[in-house]
């Protein structure tokens, strides 16, 4: 199948997907749930699920679904290894 350039807002929301998909993986890798999730970010999980929701991502324009701090706590409850966060801070 022959490759397609993207726009940069294309390449941010297949990159979005990417993080959402990571995330629900380790999250079952893990044994968690999203209220457990929810409860370590200080956020409720239905804020939690509207995030890790790509189409509503897409829908509402927000400039990104999970804040840096954010990221640090995501990354240390769920245990990534550095190559894992290179990968998903790679943009």
């Amino acid at each position: 199948m022959p490759k397609v350039a993207l726009s940069p807002e294309q390449k941010k929301i297949h990159k979005v997907k990417d993080l959402t998909g990571w995330i629900v993986e380790k999250m079952h890798s893990k044994g968690l749930n999203q209220e457990n999730v929810a409860k370590a970010l200080n956020i409720t999980q239905q804020a939690l699920s509207a995030r890790l929701n790509p189409k509503t991502y897409a829908k509402n324009k927000r400039a990104d679904p999970f804040k840096y701090a954010e990221l640090l706590i995501i990354f240390k409850l769920l245990e990534a290894t550095d190559e894992e966060i290179l990968w998903i801070m790679r943009l």
